[in-house]
């Protein structure tokens, strides 16, 4: 039996493996099963209307998802090779019916999930990029059970790192060498780091320093840009973008 084993191994499971970069599911597409992660690391992503990606999340070992009743919410794809076990949705809700540890089992793996992107949307919406970036590797270095001081191994590119920070490759680049010449990381190889000081230890120029992708004239606004019907649901999208007092002065 793995040892990630729960309730839910009396449901219908296969295994499944992805190479990386291959997608596992697409937003939008019909739920059928719900995956735990068994090797590898898997990223859910969602895809504005203009083609920019957004990473929401990073699963390791253990953790569930896909946990959809109707459609998928995001997509998944394999950032690494990964190995999974899908479980069929039918097949879990029958069981998830008879056995109250199952049921709370999903609402406990979805609650977390959904606190993990509560806490992620936080930082990326208030922290300046330097700590965004402290943040991102110490939760790594949590999830490894890694000490202050250890090594930590990117498991994704620094291109999902970017995209799951909402900073450019260049700002997080700028930033890593900022913080590098604090003393606050040292980099040995493309995804190998070591965290010297947590975010409590941050010097104040670094905390300070803004994230060089946002701008600096004042509050923004939302505008709507565009429209997307979805002829299947009746329904459309508003695409919406955030707007400086530079941008409406110039319109």
């Amino acid at each position: 039996m793995s040892k990630h084993a729960s309730g839910l191994e009396e449901a219908r499971h296969w295994s499944v493996r992805y190479r990386k970069g291959r997608l596992i599911y697409d937003e939008g597409d019909p739920a059928t099963g719900i995956f735990r992660v068994d090797k590898g690391c898997v990223r859910l992503q969602v895809t504005s209307l203009v083609g920019d990606r957004q990473i929401v999340a990073f699963l390791f070992p253990g953790d569930l998802f896909g946990l959809c009743v109707d459609q998928r919410t995001s997509s998944a794809e394999a950032a690494t090779d990964v190995g999974l076990t899908c479980y069929s949705l039918v097949s879990v809700v029958e069981l998830s019916t008879r056995s109250s540890e199952v049921m709370f089992e999903l609402l406990r793996r979805a609650n977390n999930l959904y606190g993990d992107l509560a806490h992620h949307v936080e930082h990326i919406t208030h922290l300046p990029a330097a700590e965004r970036v402290v943040c991102f590797l110490s939760w790594l270095a949590q999830r490894e059970h890694r000490p202050e001081g250890a090594v930590v191994t990117l498991p994704m590119s620094r291109r999902d790192m970017s995209d799951f920070l909402g900073l450019t490759p260049e700002t997080l680049s700028r930033v890593i060498k900022a913080l590098q010449a604090d003393g606050v990381v040292s980099v040995s190889g493309p995804r190998t780091f070591t965290l010297r000081r947590q975010r409590r230890h941050l010097p104040a120029e670094a905390v300070a320093r803004p994230d060089s992708t946002e701008p600096q004239d004042g509050p923004r606004r939302l505008r709507v840009i565009g429209r997307r019907s979805q002829p299947d649901r009746g329904a459309s999208e508003t695409a919406v973008e955030l707007e400086t007092p530079r941008q409406r002065r110039s319109g």
